[in-house]
């Protein structure tokens, strides 16, 4: 970063709410809550940020009772439950840990450390505005940034639904709004193999349907869902296409078409768009002139720092050749960053 695009601070700031630290993590999800104890094992003095109240990023905020795998130590465990013991592991390392708080502006400082400028964004009226934390380095774990779900906006009749409707919706935390109902589960990638075996268990039946022949997801799940299809218990409805929900008179239906044209109809309680989400990277990105692409900050794989000299990124939110979205990268890349940074204050 230049020195003409040093801007200043403005907000203001309480006494005793400001901090210096050698690193600023700024996101408490699984790369960030793991950067955490890298750092306590480096002996380097960190900070903690993140605007969710709890750790466990998009793990808590969008899938906690769904089953992972493939994390080492477990064959499969609830997201919530393994947050839990990642929160055991790592939370209580750092010096300081805000949660409920924005980064709001990340700026460089004239001798070249950061300023971050966080504002409290929790119902907590006895917390501290806004604080401000001047760190030597940067390690950005904010994941895949602002969600929202990935819903075909050329399906007819989605934006006719009646007010205060449940029937449409998508990858829904209360599975017992799906207890004893009929429900359609929509895609074909891990998120919707995922969620319709999650709720086998509460759901009267479940149609599982997705525009293709086949499933993009891991074979085990192959294995559940077929096991839950000879049972009765998953309709699988493949090569359809949805292109219209009706609710009238409280009958709900989707109706879809085949590669032929020839259309059916399912009667339903609920439709769930698994489609994935929509992502969108934080302007902190742009307000450090970070390299992106698609919407991810670009990264040396040799050491997680981006083109901002002492700005390091790790996990879901940054992107290099290779790079596969799931938990296990989190922690080498973590790990990764931290060994840079040590050495960098070790000067190696």
């Amino acid at each position: 970063m230049r020195p003409e695009d040093i801007l200043e601070e403005s907000e203001e700031v309480s006494a005793g709410s400001s901090y210096e630290v050698d690193v600023a993590i700024v996101g408490a999800g699984v790369a960030g809550m793991y950067s955490t104890y890298c750092c306590s094992l480096a002996n380097i003095n960190c900070v903690l940020i993140d605007e969710l109240m709890i750790a466990g990023g998009q793990c808590m905020a969008l899938y906690p009772e769904k089953l992972i795998y493939g994390v080492p130590g477990y064959t499969n465990i609830r997201a919530k439950d393994y947050i839990s013991h990642l929160s055991e592991q790592c939370l209580g390392k750092a010096s300081h840990e805000f949660f409920g708080y924005r980064v709001t502006k990340i700026t460089r400082t004239a001798n070249s450390n950061f300023k971050v400028i966080a504002s409290n964004v929790s119902v907590c009226s006895n917390s501290i505005s806004n604080i401000a934390i001047t760190s030597r380095y940067i390690i950005i774990a904010t994941g895949i940034g602002e969600m929202k779900p990935n819903i075909p906006v050329n399906i007819q009749g989605l934006n006719e639904m009646p007010k205060g409707s449940d029937f449409v919706q998508s990858y829904c935390l209360n599975h017992t709004l799906y207890r004893n109902k009929n429900v359609i589960v929509a895609g074909g990638g891990d998120s919707a193999v995922d969620f319709a075996i999650d709720i086998a268990s509460v759901a009267k039946q479940i149609t599982l349907i997705h525009r293709r022949e086949v499933f993009s997801c891991e074979p085990h799940k192959i294995a559940i869902l077929d096991k839950l299809a000879r049972n009765g218990k998953i309709k699988l409805e493949l090569e359809q296409n949805i292109y219209k929900l009706k609710e009238e008179n409280g009958i709900r239906s989707v109706h879809t078409k085949d590669k032929n044209q020839c259309e059916r109809e399912y009667e339903t309680d609920h439709i769930v768009f698994c489609f994935g989400f929509v992502s969108c990277l934080s302007t902190l990105a742009t307000d450090l002139g970070l390299q992106t692409e698609k919407n991810l900050i670009k990264v040396n794989l040799e050491n997680m720092e981006t083109c901002v000299n002492g700005c390091y990124a790790v996990g879901d939110v940054v992107t290099y050749a290779s790079k596969k979205k799931n938990i296990v990268p989190c922690f080498f890349e973590a790990d990764r960053a931290v060994r840079a940074i040590k050495n960098e204050l070790s000067g190696g």
